[in-house]
């Protein structure tokens, strides 16, 4: 089981949720045995923010969807973050008394996933970031 206590910490989640190649993060979080959403928090067309929960080990993670419309190319960029977080972040989100907006204050000091792909991209780049980030509505 995950480390609930919310430090500084690395030790959130299992070798296949938290995997420290990326990819392999990612690809766990895409199975469909692997991280499964437990709430959708937002479900916007640009901006999507839900509750998951890792198969294997039960971590909680907050997920962050946010798509910018590129009006001349049609290359709409597309930004996910995947934050292991504690239950009781997880109820917090879940239960309203912590804001989606918010989300990215939980990421002071842990690691999280990252996936970005930019309008100028041929695919997106994955990889592990730390620290905080800003969550914003796309459009």
């Amino acid at each position: 089981m995950a480390s609930q206590d919310g430090g500084d910490r690395a030790d959130f989640g299992c070798v296949a949720c938290c995997a420290e190649d990326a990819a392999v993060a990612q690809a766990h979080h895409r199975s469909p045995d692997g991280v499964r959403p437990e709430r959708m928090i937002r479900d916007d067309s640009h901006f999507i923010v839900s509750v998951q929960r890792c198969g294997l080990c039960s971590q909680a993670f907050v997920s962050v969807f946010t798509e910018y419309i590129d009006w001349v190319a049609s290359q709409d960029a597309q930004y996910r973050t995947v934050l292991p977080i504690t239950d009781a972040e997880a109820d917090d989100l879940m239960a309203g008394r912590l804001s989606p907006h918010r989300a990215g204050a939980l990421g002071h000091g842990r690691r999280h996933l990252q996936s970005d792909w930019p309008s100028d991209a041929e695919e997106p780049s994955v990889y592990w970031d730390s620290g905080v980030f800003e969550v914003r509505e796309g459009h």
